[in-house]
């Protein structure tokens, strides 16, 4: 009798690895280095990729280097490169005419149009047509930062219509992005509504509404490292947990989020200073709170008057 044969050895499918654009913009997105290009790539993907590359590393006043000989490419990036330099002649005509089939032209057509916003170079109506520029070309990071870009302003400014239409075009790749803001647009105008935070340097929780922290503008920004922000007397801070993983429902700090509370404690009672830590990010998105920085203000009556959030707060309260 013959010993049973073997069970065949069945090798795994290799794991499809990300293409190098896909791997840069990825590295670009988590603030990681970026990977350079592979040595094996050639030719005009070879191009491109030093395209993206300039695209996501060129100074914010500068322009990206066009690696392009002459052609359809070059022409893209030279288009990009025209509306880049000072002073462009017909901002709004460039946005519309410039052609942006390459994934380095959206990033770096992102990267110039949220400093112009910052400085206030672009006002309302070239701050959307920019927008809507980016939400209608790949790839699909520049259109999701543009979307959080264009929701984050519709709601500083309480413009649903402009809600609304983002929603509409959106609606089969935006996914959940929606479902913050809405919840916000919602609470504009209404009470303040509560979080469950640990006091600082006390380290002791309460059920807070928003108009009990003693405030008519709130903060909401993580600590970081370095010196601790200087705010204005009728300025609250919240500082959000790290990693945010406090089950909202408890009434005592998880072992990490207690560890992250009791050095925020020391670092605040140093500098004789107060604040609120808010340890559950569930908490915190359970209102539509979820891009850093966020500046909420209430008015006479301690309702929600103002939430400006994430690229439409401002660098200081």
């Amino acid at each position: 009798m013959l010993p049973p044969s073997p069970p065949p050895v069945v090798q795994a499918a290799p794991v499809p690895q990300a293409a190098p654009e896909t791997r840069l913009l990825e590295a670009y997105d988590w603030g990681q280095p970026l990977p350079v290009a592979p040595p094996e790539l050639k030719g005009p993907a070879a191009l491109r990729y030093r395209w993206l590359h300039a695209a996501a590393t060129f100074p914010v006043g500068g322009l990206p280097a066009d690696p392009f000989p002459p052609g359809p490419d070059h022409n893209e990036a030279e288009a990009l490169r025209t509306l880049l330099r000072p002073a462009p002649q017909d901002l709004a005509r460039g946005l519309a005419a410039l052609p942006l089939h390459q994934p380095g032209t959206a990033l770096a057509l992102w990267r110039w149009g949220q400093a112009q916003v910052r400085q206030g170079v672009f006002g309302p109506v070239l701050r959307r047509a920019w927008e809507d520029r980016l939400l209608a070309s790949d790839p699909i990071l520049t259109r999701g930062y543009a979307l959080r870009h264009a929701l984050c302003w519709a709601l500083a400014q309480h413009d649903e219509i402009r809600f609304s239409t983002l929603k509409t075009r959106a609606a089969d790749w935006g996914g959940d992005t929606f479902t913050g803001f809405q919840r916000l647009f919602g609470l504009l105008g209404g009470p303040s509504p509560a979080l469950r935070l640990w006091d600082l340097p006390a380290l002791g929780y309460r059920d807070l509404r928003l108009d009990q922290l003693g405030a008519r503008r709130i903060w909401v920004l993580p600590a970081g490292p370095g010196p601790l922000p200087v705010l204005a007397p009728d300025v609250a801070w919240i500082i959000p947990d790290g990693i945010g993983n406090q089950d909202p429902r408890s009434t005592d700090l998880a072992p990490g989020p207690q560890q992250e509370g009791e050095a925020l404690a020391g670092r605040l009672k140093k500098a004789g200073r107060t604040a609120f830590f808010a340890p559950s990010r569930e908490d915190m998105e359970r209102l539509g709170l979820a891009w850093f920085p966020i500046l909420i203000v209430l008015d006479d009556r301690g309702n929600l008057k103002d939430v400006l959030m994430g690229d439409a707060a401002p660098d200081h309260p």
